[in-house]
């Protein structure tokens, strides 16, 4: 017994040694492994001697957390021509410098100190053979100042081209991309450049022309049996037009992208305003017009002349008030409707519109020996898609027997939709046409102009949603609208307000009956209902055909579920002007 116990004491001592060297090492972890850099400034300062040797002297900035053991720089010759007399040094410390052959040209590295330091300038120089280009009527450096290979953006360049056998008068330069330029000026025979923010991978660089050198040397340079200066310029101009040509196609979507966003408040001042009208009503006692319900909840919501799933409802609850349909809660968790009379078969029934004919019509298909039990009623609307497709098709119905043009001007709507839908049609167009644009790293702008068609496109189906849904704040009533809108309105403030009901409640229980129809029509069933059962004595509340509350608040909500759940379910399958200089190259810290 002793025995076990010491074994099994040593055994809980080696785990938790165990457990407490894993968790310092856990901790230790990203400590060891949170470490980065940043490229803090460079300096590049490129001299064209007499005989066409271009010498180049680079100070590079580094900003060091973590521990790193080097620093490198990347280097390619211009092609048929070499790099000689390569040199590095780190500003301020001593440092091992080596030269080390890779693909294509040379890395340039240096050791770093232990501990590294927090900052350091690596300066490296070098020499470029035939990197300067001789035609007969000019000579030409085309250099990159930055190159794409750095994997860290640069936080800020200061750039200098002295050009010894010429002066200022004799020089011409471009810069591409221009959109990274700061300043960039001329002195005497030197070119001084400001950069700031160069993205990682991407390139910054300049072309120069001069007069042609005197007695150039092919050993120094690269010699061409041709006039250059024409095309250089031509090339240097389209690339100019092009850059200017973009710029412009961002600004239009720019304006494109604001114009969505504030085309509906114009057209809201334009077309959107409400009629005055003279009407000062508080409360509608009485149905204010003798409008099926169906048409009211479609007149009364956002979306004016398509009726929601509560126009639906109040259309069954019509058919029960005008004994269509009769209801049986004597179960409360099985309602059944009976269906009364002639209309026990589909067809044609006297005193119904064509859209009640078919609420009707529906319920005779999904009854037996006339009478249909709720719960499995709205099982079998949930099967497949029908009662989403009959519910899209009855809507068409109910506002056929609007006259919308009457009651309601949609012209500032109408032209929101137009708007946005071109504008979403063109954007997606454009979301094909940015990569043919060009290459992004000698237009910058192409990458912001790829974002706008994406933001046009989100956009758009956005303000289309919205626009449908909310369809009075672009359109207009007509002043016969408002006054129609304004009573049901006023309707509906009286069946709900406790107080003004208590004082002049409807006249009988048929009649609360025919006003609960309405109250699902304009939403507002449950607080309608709650009114009734407090103001109307209790014997004559349970004559109502709508007494069940459960009924009343399940009942919308049920078709509303049924209709979502029937709808389809969506799959889901499966020489150029810029850009051509030497130099450049990478570098970065390891």
């Amino acid at each position: 017994m002793y025995e076990f116990s010491t074994g099994r004491s040593g055994c809980l001592r080696s785990i938790t040694f165990v457990s407490i060297v894993a968790f310092i090492l856990l901790l230790l972890l990203p400590m060891a492994s949170a470490r980065d850099y940043s490229l803090e400034s460079a300096d590049v300062n490129v001299t064209v001697s007499s005989e066409g040797i271009v010498h180049v002297q680079e100070s590079l900035t580094y900003h060091f957390d973590g521990t790193f053991s080097e620093v490198y720089r990347q280097v390619y010759p211009p092609p048929g021509g070499s790099i000689e007399n390569m040199q590095g040094h780190l500003d301020g410390f001593s440092s091992d410098f080596y030269v080390t052959e890779v693909y294509g040209g040379y890395e340039l590295v240096c050791k770093l100190p232990s501990p590294t330091p927090e900052q350091v300038t690596f300066v490296t120089s070098y020499d470029y053979y035939g990197g300067l280009k001789v035609y007969n009527d000019v000579s030409e450096l085309h250099y990159k100042f930055w190159g794409d290979e750095w994997e860290k953006p640069l936080k800020g360049l200061t750039a200098t081209v002295t050009v010894l056998p010429a002066n200022s008068s004799d020089i011409t330069y471009w810069i591409h991309p221009d959109d990274y330029t700061k300043t960039a000026v001329i002195t005497g025979n030197t070119i001084t450049v400001q950069a700031d923010d160069i993205p990682a991978n991407s390139w910054y660089e300049i072309r120069v022309i001069f007069p042609r050198l005197a007695s150039p040397g092919p050993r120094y340079v690269s010699l061409y049996d041709q006039n250059a200066k024409f095309q250089i310029f031509r090339i240097e101009s389209q690339y100019a037009l092009k850059q200017k040509a973009l710029y412009l196609v961002f600004i239009v979507y720019v304006l494109l992208a604001l114009s969505l966003l504030l085309a509906p408040f114009y057209l809201y001042f334009k077309y959107g305003r409400e009629p005055d009208i003279t009407y000062a009503g508080i409360y509608e006692r009485e149905l204010p017009y003798d409008s099926k319900p169906a048409v009211v909840n479609a007149m009364i919501k956002d979306d004016v002349g398509n009726p929601t799933i509560d126009g639906f409802a109040a259309t069954v609850m019509d058919l029960i008030h005008r004994d269509y349909l009769r209801i049986d809660d004597g179960n409360p968790r099985d309602i059944v409707l009976h269906i009364t009379g002639q209309e026990r078969e589909k067809g044609d029934s006297p005193g119904l519109l064509d859209f009640e004919q078919d609420v009707l019509d529906l319920i005779v298909q999904h009854s037996e020996g006339g009478q249909l039990h709720w719960k499995e009623f709205q099982s079998k609307l949930k099967k497949g898609t029908s009662f989403y497709n009959f519910i899209n098709s009855w809507n068409k119905k109910v506002k056929a027997h609007i006259d919308l043009e009457k009651l309601f001007i949609e012209k500032g709507a109408t032209t929101m939709d137009y708007f946005a839908g071109i504008l979403f049609i063109v954007s997606l167009l454009s979301l094909f046409a940015v990569p043919w644009l060009g290459d992004s790293s000698a237009y910058p702008i192409i990458e912001k102009l790829g974002f706008m068609p994406i933001i046009v496109a989100f956009v758009s189906p956005v303000v289309l949603v919205l626009n449908a849904k909310y369809r009075t704040f672009l359109g207009r009533w007509t002043p016969e609208g408002k006054l129609y809108v304004e009573r049901w309105k006023n309707f509906k403030k009286y069946i709900t307000d406790f107080s003004d009901l208590r004082e002049h409640p409807p006249g009988s229980v048929k009649l609360w009956d025919h006003y609960m129809v309405y109250a699902m029509a304009l939403g507002v069933a449950e607080e309608a209902l709650k009114n009734m059962s407090v103001i109307v004595p209790k014997v004559e509340f349970r004559a109502s055909h709508f007494h069940n509350r459960v009924y009343i608040t399940g009942y919308s909500s049920d078709f509303s579920h049924a209709y979502q759940r029937s709808a389809p379910r969506s799959s889901s399958g499966g020489s150029h002007g810029a850009g051509g200089g030497f130099g450049g190259g990478g570098g970065g810290a390891r």
